[in-house]
């Protein structure tokens, strides 16, 4: 097991309504900030109600949504030359992966003063990072609480981790009302997705007595949000319960690491803007079943959280049970079981399985794989 260092930066306020207090965080830091905003929230009028909060506590802020599907180093470059020009004193997420992920690098690089593509080779930003607060629209980002954010070379579409400073994120608003916003489906997806994450944290090789703990208890709370009348009978809203189990999702992948799913999630959507939480939701089980070659045990303790009944039935019967029940409720839930259903192609994935394979989250999986390795494990889920 790796040794346990515990240090989290972020405040983490979790609760409804928590947006409206957006203003009162963000005063902290400065009075001018740059909004970046997914341009879907537009249609539930929320981009509207995020400035209200921050304009009414006397922030001046500008809104920067002009965000792609799948957003690259050139619109990283867009929004840090205008995020400069506006002399801005931090930067504000709302929205899902892309935004985060993007404003993250904006705060990261604003005070740097070398090409974006030097940090995208690997370079580490030294001068002082702007504040950056996150507020998520959903509940699946797995560097929320990690000093790596994904970014999209332009040049070739190929998924980049850029390295950012320490304790970029100064604060994460996690406000449960924001995922009611989503259809059935959507949500099923994400709430998926953020098992996925949990599950690669869970059983990889960084993991530690806290991770394990948390992400534990992440699967459970997750697990209950699929199932409305499961989540009545423990008293608590299921959008409280995705938002918790997200955000314990987020913080124990940190403390351990994303992997697989993670990795050909991210390559897929860089190359062909395909849905991170679709590509995830149907890696799961494939995921698990490559897992319980090298850590039955943990795929075992899933499938009790599961309700899988292990009487009689040896470690590697259990994992297969737990296999087949996520099988079963992807299927419930209407999901895609086989990447094809995403409209991809076998050729387009075999440059997905290279780039995910040179991201180094791939070190901690539970067994090493090769690029050929990975094309293999899409093979069976296409």
């Amino acid at each position: 097991m790796s040794d346990f260092v515990f240090k989290i930066s972020p405040n983490i306020i979790l609760g409804p309504y928590t947006m409206a207090r957006l203003g009162q965080v963000a005063a902290n830091w400065g009075t001018k900030y740059m909004l970046i905003a997914d341009p879907i929230l537009k249609e539930f009028s929320l981009i509207e109600k995020a400035v209200a909060a921050l304009e009414e506590k006397g922030i001046s802020v500008f809104v920067f949504d002009d965000i792609p599907s799948a957003a690259t180093s050139a619109t990283l470059e867009q929004a840090l030359s205008l995020a400069r020009g506006a002399h801005v004193h931090g930067v504000i997420s709302f929205g899902g992966l892309k935004t985060a992920s993007l404003a993250r690098a904006v705060a990261a690089l604003f005070n740097e003063n070398h090409e974006v593509y030097e940090y995208l080779a690997g370079a580490q930003p030294y001068s002082g990072a702007l504040p950056f607060i996150e507020v998520p629209s959903t509940c699946r980002d797995a560097f929320v609480f990690m000093d790596r954010t994904p970014v999209v070379d332009a040049r070739n579409r190929q998924i980049r981790l850029m390295k950012t400073q320490n304790a970029v994120c100064k604060a994460v608003i996690v406000d449960p009302n924001l995922y009611m916003h989503m259809s059935p489906n959507t949500a099923a997806s994400m709430i998926f997705h953020a098992i996925s994450l949990a599950v690669e944290g869970y059983v990889s090789t960084k993991s530690n007595f806290f991770s394990e703990t948390i992400l534990g208890k992440s699967i459970e709370m997750l697990l209950l949000a699929l199932d409305p009348e499961q989540s009545k009978l423990v008293g608590t809203p299921q959008e409280m319960l995705v938002a918790q189990g997200g955000c314990m999702a987020s913080m124990g992948v940190a403390a351990s690491s994303p992997g697989v799913a993670t990795a050909i999630s991210l390559a897929c959507n860089a190359r062909y803007k395909t849905s991170t939480s679709l590509v995830c939701a149907v890696l799961l089980p494939y995921v698990m079943e490559d897992a319980a070659r090298a850590k039955v045990d943990r795929i075992v303790t899933i499938g009790k959280m599961l309700g899988v009944s292990s009487a009689g039935l040896s470690g590697s019967d259990v994992a297969r049970a737990a296999i087949d029940d996520i099988r079963r409720r992807l299927a419930l839930a209407g999901l895609p079981t086989r990447l094809k259903d995403l409209g991809l192609s076998i050729d387009q994935l075999v440059p997905a399985a290279e780039d995910a394979a040179a991201l180094d989250i791939m070190n901690y999986i539970p067994r090493a794989m090769s690029s050929d390795d990975l094309f293999d494990l899409i093979k069976q889920a296409y």
